[in-house]
């Protein structure tokens, strides 16, 4: 198995760290991180929705706080019933609307998409009430101050079930991103005496999970020095789109492979230009889902604030680059983590941790993509 050469435990010191420390602890040392390892502006309280709001409302809160996802809870009982992320919502729109795109080989047929049929299809799910959308609540972890963290990690992340073939299809279907932290509080009296009562309290990320192991590493396991190449992360399987694909199209790919992520090139088999994400979806809101039938390329512009304007989409006045598909030239502006085979496992984290990204790109001499190290990578390593 990638990552035990010999059987040994590499990261014995790093896995024992996630043992021994609590939630309550963890969150409290976040709190004080600094510097490259703090972790980015969180809103004034916690964002949680009810099932009773709509996916438009629940969308432009979201994007007013610049997250990705936030906790449900039931709008009769109070209960936790999962969470809803941006991605929740593309998945409904592809399964719902657009499930062709899902299908293989169906952009060989058709290579644009409507920029006014996305609105008009953004407008219909304004109003669709977010409880269709969820992951199951029954699915995720409750932790409460005192899990520690690698019951966080195996049972609430499930990082452990990814199948040993990195990026494997449909492993997000088993992988969490963010879990719930609850207090447990007295509720309703009973002859049994009162019923204990769940309130969501904190998110924690995977991300957050490295932002302590970095924080300590340089006291961790000598393994963190190891090129990414003894580790069994250059698997020379990396799923990559021209920047000319239409963005849903892509999404919609990275969806039925099971992936967060995937790179741009400029032409297909090319180097390695940019990266599209779930995590780009941020700020998304239904009244610009005509945005997702852009190339890539130019979503990438947009959401990033690069050169681009929603009115210069919708008019064609787009910048000579865009225009004549230079797109290495148009997206040059735009960082692209990348690596080498031979970068310290350590480094990779860091850069991870300090750029606030969820991927680093292993490159070979040529630019091309020949693997990469996300969140869920790194957790499935130390926790072995």
């Amino acid at each position: 198995m990638p990552g035990r050469p010999g059987g040994e435990r590499m990261f014995f010191n790093a896995k024992n760290l996630l043992e021994r420390k609590r939630l309550g602890e963890f969150l409290d040392e976040l709190s004080k991180l600094q510097g490259p390892l703090a972790g980015p502006a969180q809103p004034p309280e916690l964002v949680k929705f009810s099932t009773a709001q709509t996916v438009g409302d629940a969308m432009k809160v979201l994007a007013a706080y610049n997250i990705l996802s936030a906790p449900v809870s039931d709008a009769a009982t109070g209960e936790y019933v999962g969470m809803l992320d941006v991605a929740d919502v593309l998945g409904g729109v592809l399964r719902g609307v657009y499930p062709e795109l899902l299908q293989e080989g169906y952009l060989e047929q058709h290579k644009r998409l409507s920029i006014s049929e996305l609105q008009s299809v953004g407008v219909d799910f304004h109003g669709r009430r977010i409880s269709n959308l969820l992951h199951g609540g029954d699915l995720w972890f409750k932790g409460d101050t005192e899990s520690n963290l690698l019951e966080v990690v195996e049972t609430g992340f499930r990082v452990s079930r990814v199948p040993p073939k990195l990026h494997a299809a449909q492993h997000h279907l088993q992988v969490h991103h963010r879990v719930a932290v609850f207090d447990i509080l007295p509720g309703e009296q009973t002859p049994d005496g009162p019923v204990p009562e769940w309130h969501i309290t904190d998110v924690v990320s995977q991300t957050d999970v490295l932002r302590l192991l970095a924080s300590h590493i340089d006291r961790l396991d000598p393994a963190f020095n190891f090129p990414l190449s003894k580790l069994g992360l250059v698997t020379r399987d990396v799923q990559a789109v021209p920047a000319s694909t239409p963005t849903l199209a892509a999404f919609a790919l990275m969806h039925r492979k099971g992936l967060s992520g995937v790179g741009v090139t400029e032409a297909a088999g090319g180097p390695l230009i940019a990266n599209l994400s779930m995590s780009d979806l941020r700020g998304l809101t239904p009244e610009r889902f005509g945005a997702l039938a852009l190339p890539v390329g130019s979503f990438l512009l947009l959401q990033k604030g690069c050169s681009l304007r929603w009115e210069d989409c919708l008019t064609e006045s787009l910048p000579p680059a865009v225009k004549e598909g230079r797109w290495s030239e148009a997206l040059a502006a735009i960082p692209l983590l990348t690596c080498t085979p031979d970068t310290p496992f350590g480094e990779a984290v860091r850069q991870l941790v300090g750029h606030k990204k969820h991927r680093v790109y292993i490159v070979d001499g040529e630019g091309q993509a020949v693997g990469v190290v996300t969140p869920t990578d790194v957790l499935r390593l130390v926790s072995a």
